[in-house]
C-alpha cells in the first residue's frame, strides 16, 4: 500500500483493528499489574517492616548494619518482581509496532543487525561513542525505493570525578535509501561546525567540495573522494531539496552517498516511534498519533528528495 494511502486510511484501520486489539490488552495488562502487586507487595512490606525494627530494635551496630541490608535486599527483590510488568510491554510495543508498520507496508523487528551502523561509522556521520543501543530495525519501500532504518542510543564514556560516566552523543534515526544514481566514490554531507570544519575534516577522508547554494552551503560541508561525481550527485535542484530536508527534520542532520546508498543519519535528541507505558491506561491514544508522525518521515524522506527520480536528482 502506498504511504499517502495508508496515511489517509489510518484511522479506519486503527478503529477497525487496533483499538479492539489495544482493549484487549489493557484487560491483559491490568491483570498482570494485579497479579504482580498481589505478588510484590507482601514481600516489600517484609523488607520494610524488618528495616524499621532493624533500625530500632537492634543495639550492635554490626548486626543492625547487616539486618538493614538484609531488609533493603528483600526489598529490592520484591521491586524486582515488577520486571514482569515491564516484560509484558515490551511483547505488547512489539506487536502494536509490528502491526502499524505492517498497515504501511514495512517490515519490523525490535532487533538490528549487528552490524548496522558500519557504513555510517565508515562515512563519520557518528560522533565517536563508547556503547550503543539500537532497535526499531525497519525495511522496506517508501515511494517504491527501498530503505532501511533502525534507531541508535549512542554515549560515549568520560572521567568525573575519579569515576566513568557515560554522556549522550546522539540519539535519533539511522536510515539507508537507495539512491537513483549510480556512482562508485563516497561524498559526505556533515552538517556545518563552522571552525571545526575549517580547523580539519574530524576524520572524513576526501577533498573539501565547495558549491554554489549559499543555504546549503550554509548547512553542510561536504567532503568527496571525487570532486566530479560530487557535483554529478549534488545537483542544484537536489541540493535544495536537502535543505528542504534539514530545515523540517528540525534536527542536525547529516547524509553521506556510499555503495549505491545515501545515508542519513538525524539526531532527533529523542525516542522515535514511541510506545505507551505499561503503566498507564493503554488506550490513551497520544502515543499513535506520534508514533504515526514518525513512521511518515521515512516516506517524507524518499518524498522530498524524490529518490523515485530516475534522472535529473
Amino acid at each position: 500500500m502506498p504511504a499517502a494511502d495508508a496515511t489517509s486510511g489510518f484511522d479506519a484501520f486503527f478503529a477497525r483493528e487496533i483499538a479492539p486489539w489495544i482493549a484487549e490488552k489493557e484487560v491483559e495488562r491490568r491483570a498482570v499489574f494485579r497479579r504482580t502487586v498481589w505478588r510484590a507487595a507482601p514481600i516489600i512490606g517484609t523488607g520494610l517492616v524488618a528495616f524499621a525494627v532493624s533500625a530500632q530494635a537492634i543495639e550492635g551496630e554490626d548486626m543492625r548494619g547487616f539486618a538493614l541490608f538484609a531488609s533493603v535486599a528483600i526489598m529490592v527483590a520484591g521491586a524486582a518482581m515488577f520486571g514482569s510488568v515491564l516484560l509484558w510491554g515490551r511483547k505488547f510495543a512489539e506487536e502494536l509496532s509490528a502491526k502499524i508498520f505492517g498497515h504501511f507496508g514495512y517490515a519490523y523487528s525490535p532487533d538490528v543487525p549487528a552490524d548496522f551502523l558500519e557504513p555510517f561509522n565508515r562515512c563519520h556521520l557518528l560522533p565517536g561513542y563508547s556503547r550503543k543501543s539500537l532497535e526499531d530495525h525497519v525495511r522496506g519501500e517508501a515511494g517504491g525505493v527501498p530503505f532501511e532504518l533502525a534507531e541508535a542510543f549512542l554515549e560515549r564514556k568520560v572521567r568525573r570525578d575519579k569515576r566513568d560516566e557515560y554522556d549522550l552523543v546522539f540519539r535519533g534515526i539511522v536510515a539507508r535509501y537507495r539512491f537513483p544514481k549510480r556512482f562508485s566514490g563516497r561524498t559526505v554531507l556533515r552538517a556545518d561546525q563552522g571552525l571545526l570544519n575549517a580547523l580539519g575534516h574530524s576524520g572524513v577522508s576526501g577533498e573539501r567540495v565547495r558549491l554554489e547554494d549559499p543555504r546549503f552551503e550554509k548547512l553542510f560541508e561536504v567532503f568527496s573522494s571525487d570532486q566530479v561525481e560530487a557535483r554529478y550527485l549534488l545537483t542544484p535542484a537536489f541540493m535544495e531539496r536537502m535543505t528542504a530536508l534539514a530545515e523540517t527534520t528540525a534536527a542536525p542532520l547529516q547524509a553521506a552517498f556510499e555503495g549505491g546508498e545515501l545515508l542519513i543519519a538525524i539526531d532527533g535528541r529523542r525516542g522515535y516511534f514511541a510506545q505507551p507505558s505499561p503503566w498507564r491506561d493503554l488506550g490513551r491514544g497520544d502515543h499513535i498519533r506520534a508514533f504515526v508522525e514518525d513512521i511518515e518521515l521515512i516516506g517524507d524522506i524518499a518524498a522530498t528528495l524524490k529518490l523515485d527520480t530516475q534522472t535529473a536528482v
